[in-house]
């Protein structure tokens, strides 16, 4: 494969502006690059970069310094100055081999990379196609990040109005002072589910942040798997009767302790088990098995716990990004009950604070199982 051949990483062709005040330079390349799935365009001053950077919106610009009039260096600060063409990356071309001076400049302007002429071309075409890498990551973020806010702003916005709504009705109905009625309870009952919901998005946001940034505060004690596990469950245990799922246990007898923090333990089990329930139809089961596993390199034994379910399952491409951040899969769609992509980032991030490795496997149709372990405390 040359370098310039497609993969999922680069998904399309890259438009490059060249500018050059030498016409045959511009020749020479554009006759190198006719074979080369990459679309050229050219400028010959730094005046017609500039218009023509506007125009086309080029994906990268290979810059002359050395040019008459307006030079490389004030081409870039003009560039940079135009909203339209400030975030186009530029390659700087010069013909000094060493120009330490030069390559600090340019670097402070915001030049992504510096050339010498004579241009090697192989060399070009793999900065070039390092820099388009970085800008398609760059976009699928700034696509993630638009998706999670406009997420966030649609589910902070429609319980807000429930809320809303619902108070106002209720003040407007019984300001004398009468009982609520049976709807009146049902709708209150629907402003406290709302307002949880609520709840639940901003924990997650806050909590992701101050794991992110190294401030996750363990209070950790010796506790047995048991007793969290009993108090993760207990929540669900009415939701799995309403939607007539099974829960199986198979809890291994005389595990060995562990050190852990309780609390975040459980934040970790009722994530896995509101997924599990999420994406597990009517009439479906749950299983939750806790062993002890020995890791025999680093020579230590640890808890595992499995959740399984028997739902959706997930496609195979997907699961690798189960744990990052505002993800969510195709699966999601198929469920009425919608989430920020969050909970299973945070399930990572607790693991790894504790010591332990989470991991999931999963088949379209048959089920999905979240696997996580826990060190044991050696008695």
């Amino acid at each position: 494969m040359n370098m310039f051949e497609q993969d999922e990483t680069v998904p399309t062709i890259p438009k490059v502006l060249f500018v050059d005040d030498t016409e045959d330079n511009l020749d020479l390349l554009e006759f190198a690059l006719k074979k080369k799935p990459i679309t050229m365009f050219r400028a010959s001053s730094g005046k017609e970069c500039l218009v023509v950077a506007e125009e086309q919106q080029p994906d990268m610009i290979v810059l002359d310094i050395q040019m008459p009039e307006m030079d490389g260096f004030e081409t870039l600060r003009r560039l940079r100055a135009n909203p339209a063409t400030a975030k186009i990356p530029v390659i700087f071309l010069t013909a000094i081999k060493r120009d330490p001076q030069s390559i600090a400049e340019g670097i402070l302007l915001g030049a992504e990379e510096y050339l010498t002429k004579p241009i090697d071309l192989e060399e070009l075409f793999a900065r070039v196609r390092s820099i388009y890498r970085v800008m398609a990551v760059q976009r699928e973020l700034e696509q993630v990040k638009s998706q999670f806010m406009a997420m966030l702003v649609h589910d902070l916005r429609t319980p807000l109005t429930i809320v809303i709504s619902s108070i106002d009705y209720i003040l407007r109905h019984y300001a004398g002072g009468k009982p609520l009625d049976t709807d009146s309870v049902k709708l209150m009952e629907t402003v406290l589910a709302s307002t949880r919901g609520m709840a639940n998005l901003v924990n997650d946001l806050l909590d992701l942040s101050k794991y992110q940034a190294g401030q996750m505060l363990l209070t950790k004690q010796t506790i047995t798997i048991h007793e969290m596990i009993e108090e993760s469950l207990q929540p669900f245990l009415l939701q799995f009767k309403k939607k007539n799922i099974e829960l199986r246990t198979d809890v291994k007898p005389d595990l060995p302790r562990v050190e852990a923090d309780s609390g975040k333990i459980v934040q970790l089990m009722t994530n896995l088990l509101s997924n599990a329930m999420k994406f597990t139809p009517d009439n479906g089961t749950v299983t939750i098995k806790v062993e002890k596993e020995h890791h025999h390199e680093l020579k230590a034994d640890f808890i595992k716990v499995s959740v399984s379910d028997s739902g959706v399952g997930i496609k195979p491409e997907e699961v690798p990004l189960l744990f990052e951040q505002y993800r969510q899969v195709s699966s999601s769609t198929k469920t009425k009950e919608k989430g920020t992509g969050l909970g299973l980032a945070i399930c990572k991030l607790i693991v790894q604070a504790h010591g332990g490795t989470i991991g999931v496997s999963s088949e379209v149709n048959l089920g999905t199982t979240f696997t996580f372990t826990l060190p044991a405390v050696t008695e």
